[in-house]
């Protein structure tokens, strides 16, 4: 499977456009063309351009999650491939455009996702499992039992009127397996990473070959990681694994350096324009 990091929170390229948010696509070796993520704005677009992409040529587009930073750019999205041969649906969560906010409970700003766009047809709303293609399917039954990220408590949603911590029920991730490979693609990761690795590697029957994902161990609103402590066991639970991990976005940089000393090779950092063939 090749992956081609069309945004994301930073770029060794003065050729790239850098943005904090995250936006992949996914060439996969059954030959289905997957836009993850979207970013903040249109900003994915010219990326995609300028590594020669055809966005009329993307069969399927998801969603990870309802924030701004992985869905601002779906009415761009929309509009440039409205008139493609086959229009690629774009499967969000249930609960994706629902109210979603960043900050205290005294200071906050929104970070939700444009409702109007609910209502487009190339819109589809999934459940707690969806199958996208035979070995393409979207999961979101994923049990905690493994701490969630710490900077969750900055998080928020709005629910019968008030402003309560944001349950994450809107995110979903995707697994891809053939092959004999399996493969957990993952945007932010709030569900806590080592339980959305465990339920794929339920679905999967087995132990996953690669994990694609943002760990959320750093918060963009208060710019404060998980203590340093808790980024090592991490790393030490996830070396246990006989797993191939590429990270970015909201891993944070200083928790990248400390995965990078636990887990060696086994982790990279993807930045925007990188692709690779995994």
């Amino acid at each position: 499977m090749k992956v081609s990091v069309l945004l994301e929170n930073a770029t060794p390229s003065s050729r790239f456009i850098a943005r904090h948010g995250l936006s992949l696509l996914l060439d996969t070796d059954a030959g289905e063309r997957i836009l993850f993520d979207m970013g903040p704005d249109a900003s994915f677009l010219q990326n995609a351009a300028t590594l020669g992409i055809d966005m009329a040529s993307v069969d399927v587009a998801v969603i990870s999650h309802g924030h701004a930073d992985h869905g601002g750019g779906l009415g761009a999205f929309l509009e440039a491939t409205d008139d493609a041969a086959h229009p690629a649906p774009v499967f969000v969560r249930q609960g994706a455009f629902a109210h979603h906010f960043s900050g205290t409970k005294r200071r906050y700003r929104e970070i939700s996702l444009d409702a109007a766009y609910a209502e487009s047809e190339r819109v589809v709303e999934t459940g707690q499992q969806y199958m996208i293609a035979p070995g393409i399917m979207l999961f979101s039954d994923v049990e905690r039992r493994y701490p969630e990220p710490a900077s969750n408590a900055c998080l928020f949603e709005l629910a019968n009127g008030l402003l309560v911590p944001d349950g994450f029920a809107h995110e979903q991730s995707l697994l891809i397996i053939g092959g004999a490979r399996s493969i957990l693609v993952s945007g932010c990761s709030h569900a806590g990473i080592l339980n959305i690795i465990e339920r794929a590697e339920e679905l999967a029957g087995g132990p996953l070959d690669v994990v694609i994902a943002g760990f959320h161990l750093m918060s963009p609103s208060s710019g404060v990681g998980e203590e340093n402590e808790a980024v090592r066991r991490l790393a030490r639970q996830l070396a246990e694994k006989p797993t191939q991990y590429y990270t970015f976005h909201c891993t944070g940089a200083d928790a990248f350096g400390i995965l990078r000393d636990e887990l060696g090779e086994r982790v990279r950092y993807l930045a925007t324009g990188s692709v690779i063939t995994i």
